[in-house]
């Protein structure tokens, strides 16, 4: 998405460690309420789990909330890091991309 932003060393060295520190975020995400085959077993089980199924699917949800919240942060940061005519061309290459 950068490359033909014509970047300075200095903004891809920046970029890089923003990069660096939005994997290392969500590296650090808490998995501790997935159950793993907690979905599989309720299915196979053949007995509905209300509480199982719903515990699931809002463990699934708050780390996917967590994850995108670190991409906003992170894209609000690398905006701070480009000039002016830099984010006029990202908004128009997003606006591009969201249109096709």
């Amino acid at each position: 998405m950068f490359q033909h932003l014509k970047l300075t060393k200095d903004q891809v060295a920046k970029i890089k460690s923003l990069h660096q520190q939005l994997e290392s975020n969500v590296q650090q995400i808490s998995q501790q309420e997935i159950k793993d085959g907690a979905l599989i077993n309720v299915i196979d089980s053949g007995k509905w789990d209300e509480k199982a199924v719903n515990d699931q699917l809002a463990a699934f949800s708050k780390i996917d909330q967590q994850v995108r919240y670190y991409r906003v942060k992170y894209y609000f940061e690398v905006n701070k890091v480009l000039t002016p005519e830099q984010r006029t061309q990202v908004k128009k290459d997003l606006a591009d991309a969201l249109s096709e």
